[in-house]
């Protein structure tokens, strides 16, 4: 499937994950966020995605309700809101969990103005993880069967009926020099120690594989951009950034990287120095092409000037 294009302008702020784009291969960032080009989903993010609905949701019900069962009751109607996303409220059952998901993140019909660029995102998602696998097929069965295995295994890392989050799916905005940085933190929790410490924790779900120990560090990119973003927005020092990897089991399932204030002063400068990279490719329009592993994965390969012979 071809990607879409649309049309933008120079950005005005920067993601982690643009960033990390950048640093791959600044030519991947021009496609991508300068071009606007879309990449096509993959049975892998579609997973990630439904996967954290479940996990989204599963924190919506009171702790005593926060079981394996009530999680794993997401996973197939989450499913058909990702290849049907904008249903008739008529057409689902006011009390099912179809319509939960629906209520709480607004997938109806209705909620979505025709002809809005948010409907043609929505749709093309939708025909994307729809041509993953033919509808009530063996390949979608298993898919549907792998992902409920990540959400199950979800409860021998965690005991979610123990705490409640303070924010979820929480964006953060904020100027660090010359660059206005954001992002979307998966899970952010507060509690007190025993000694009355306050500590402020980010956590990130992975449903990939855990990394080997030489690319953990690049792992946890997004999760330092996001640490800084939390002092910067909220004026707290988060003690650490925990990486949940929800299809692994213990230890190696949690992986915490401890923030203090030099990884902070580290990751404002990187920050800012990519920024200016950015900058500066956009400036003289030349947009460095990196070639590697990485490569054979990339959408744009085929037409990346690299690989032109």
């Amino acid at each position: 499937m071809s990607s879409v294009t649309t049309p933008v302008s120079f950005p005005t702020r920067l993601s982690p994950s643009r960033a990390k784009d950048f640093v791959q291969c600044p030519k991947l960032f021009y496609y991508k966020t300068i071009l606007g080009r879309t990449t096509p989903q993959t049975i892998a993010t579609a997973k990630g995605t439904l996967a954290h609905t479940a996990f989204e949701r599963l924190f919506d019900a009171e702790r005593t309700e926060r079981t394996p069962e009530h999680a794993l009751a997401f996973v197939r109607p989450g499913w058909q809101t990702m290849v049907d996303p904008l249903r008739a409220k008529n057409g689902v059952p006011e009390d099912s969990v179809e319509a939960e998901i629906r209520n709480a993140t607004n997938l109806w019909r209705d909620d979505i103005e025709a002809g809005s660029s948010r409907e043609a995102s929505l749709l093309r998602q939708a025909e994307e993880y729809r041509a993953l696998f033919e509808a009530d097929s063996k390949e979608e069965a298993a898919f549907l069967l792998a992902t409920e295995n990540v959400v199950a295994n979800y409860f021998d890392i965690e005991r979610p009926w123990n705490f409640d989050p303070v924010g979820r799916e929480l964006h953060l905005e904020a100027t660090v020099g010359d660059v206005t940085l954001h992002g979307f933190i998966d899970r952010l929790d507060h509690y007190t120690t025993e000694s009355g410490e306050e500590r402020w924790v980010i956590s990130d779900y992975k449903t990939g594989k855990v990394p080997q120990a030489r690319y953990l560090d690049e792992s946890f990119f997004a999760m330092k951009v996001y640490a800084l973003l939390l002092a910067r927005t909220r004026g707290v020092m988060p003690h650490s950034l925990r990486l949940l990897y929800v299809g692994a089991k213990k230890p190696e399932a949690i992986q915490v990287l401890e923030v203090n204030q030099h990884l902070l002063e580290i990751t404002e400068k990187k920050m800012n120095h990519l920024w200016a990279e950015i900058v500066q490719s956009n400036d003289h329009d030349v947009w460095e092409t990196k070639t590697g592993p990485l490569c054979n994965w990339c959408h744009f390969k085929p037409e990346c000037p690299a690989w032109q012979k």
